[in-house]
């Protein structure tokens, strides 16, 4: 009775191992590892690039940044072919004298650039006012707009320049407008 019983322990100790196993054989072939990817639709794809131009300070035409002296926005951007490889980019700016307690500000500590992100070519601007006085003695609550120039010699790839504007005394972090259709506008 005693090796009968053995025999029956280890039997029934064997099926369940067996049907144990083939149990995690089988569930691990029914429940495949794949993981399903997400498609964002159009709507979802435009507020993820919406937010990764937001996060990296780029604006575009109209859109403003504002410091503790002014408040700038670019208006407009047009290219203007010189001759074979070169050629003028030029930027309609507008600058606000942002203070509300009568402080005159000066635009004279502006600096304005442009940069090609791919090339990395970087170039100096120069702004143009029509009124010098407004220029450098701008009122509070006051805007000025005026034209800057950059003779830019690299002009393979203007859909790729941002224009930069900031100052030492009234810095903005990493503001930046992208210059759109520069291409549509040569000459």
């Amino acid at each position: 009775m005693k090796s009968f019983l053995k025999v029956t322990c280890t039997a029934f100790i064997l099926t369940s191992l067996m049907t144990a196993c083939s149990e995690e054989k089988e569930t691990a072939q029914v429940e495949p590892s794949k993981e399903v990817e997400r498609t964002l639709s159009p709507e979802e794809k435009q507020q993820q690039l919406e937010i990764e131009r937001v996060e990296k300070g780029i604006l575009f035409y109209g859109e403003g940044a504002k410091g503790g002296d002014y408040g700038v926005s670019v208006l407009d951007g047009t290219y203007e072919k010189a001759n074979e490889g070169s050629g003028i980019i030029r930027a309609q700016v507008e600058v606000k004298n942002v203070h509300d307690d009568g402080t005159v500000v000066t635009l004279l500590p502006l600096e304005f650039w442009v940069e090609n992100e791919k090339t990395n070519q970087k170039v100096i601007g120069k702004a143009s006012p029509n009124d010098t006085e407004e220029f450098t003695n701008l009122p509070q609550g006051q805007s000025i707009v005026f034209d800057v120039s950059f003779s830019i010699k690299d002009t393979e790839e203007l859909e790729n320049f941002y224009l930069y504007i900031d100052s030492k005394n009234d810095p903005f972090a990493n503001a930046h407008w992208k210059l759109d259709n520069l291409d549509s506008s040569q000459s």
